[in-house]
């Protein structure tokens, strides 16, 4: 074999020529490597993407509310409570337990407007997530309902999520449960381990009873805003009534972990100035079946 030769299977190949043979392989070797981890890394960044956005949607549960009529309001409560009217309700999807912390932190950091010490004293009074410490919720309460949240913080929040606060109707009816001439979510008793209320303060939600179409806590805890204005009811039938137009009160529902046991009944209105943020005010939402 000739000195600068080497033979491979009876050929004859040149030692220079085998040695750019083994660089060109590690080359290649080298550059599928980089394939890979880049191929990889893509991969990664799309599934965590994919994953963020599943938890966002799944950590709110819905419950379908079916279409249905009822008795709106009271024949021995307040007087706004009156006249009684029958109402038609479409179906439609709503919280089972009202907006958390956890989840409002969300649209505050998506929406930094929203951010405490941001928004405009007519959006929000001075007591705008005053249990807050910037954008971070009290400690271990990520799953408590938000609270110190005027309508229009509510309502924002809503329309973010592409969805919308329940008419006062629409809470009437879902809180009954499918029942008529109920004075309370439970029935007709004053059953006072049933609700969240009489000074406890602010408990997670879902700690207490759930009504006949599956939703929890439409009865203290906290009041919950609507998407209506307050005004007299008129009487008459009504099907799916739109919110009523009063920029200047907007009817809070379901008593809280500050009411009485009067402030627990299902047909009981309540108003607050849209900019007012209380410690015993959050909200929950609705959306329409597609």
């Amino acid at each position: 074999m000739r000195e600068n030769e080497l033979s491979l299977r009876g050929l004859l190949v040149p030692k220079q020529s085998h040695k750019y043979k083994g660089l060109l392989g590690i080359a290649s070797l080298l550059l599928a490597m980089t394939i890979v981890i880049l191929l990889s890394l893509f991969l990664f960044l799309r599934n965590r993407d994919e994953v963020s956005a599943i938890s966002i949607d799944e950590s709110v549960e819905m419950v379908e509310i079916p279409q249905g009529s009822f008795i709106m309001g009271s024949p021995d409560g307040e007087f706004d409570e009156r006249p009684l009217h029958r109402v038609e309700i479409g179906s439609f999807y709503m919280d089972r337990y009202e907006v958390t912390n956890i989840q409002y932190q969300r649209f505050i950091l998506a929406n930094p407007h929203w951010q405490k010490g941001k928004v405009r004293f007519e959006e929000a009074d001075y007591n705008y997530l005053n249990d807050w410490d910037g954008t971070e919720f009290p400690k271990g309460k990520e799953n408590h309902p938000v609270v110190y949240v005027s309508w229009y913080a509510a309502n924002a929040y809503v329309r973010w999520i592409g969805k919308s606060l329940p008419t006062e109707a629409q809470w009437e009816y879902s809180a009954r449960g499918g029942y008529e001439g109920m004075r309370y979510v439970w029935g007709n008793s004053g059953e006072t381990y049933l609700s969240n209320f009489r000074g406890r303060g602010v408990m997670p939600v879902g700690n207490f009873s759930m009504n006949g179409f599956g939703v929890n806590d439409m009865a203290g805890n906290v009041w919950e805003w609507t998407s209506d204005g307050y005004e007299l009811y008129m009487g008459g039938e009504e099907n799916n009534p739109r919110p009523r137009l009063n920029n200047h009160l907007k009817v809070i529902r379901g008593g809280s972990w500050n009411s009485n046991m009067n402030e627990m009944r299902v047909s009981v209105r309540k108003t607050e100035k849209p900019n007012v943020c209380r410690g015993d005010i959050g909200f929950r939402t609705v959306s329409s079946i597609q």
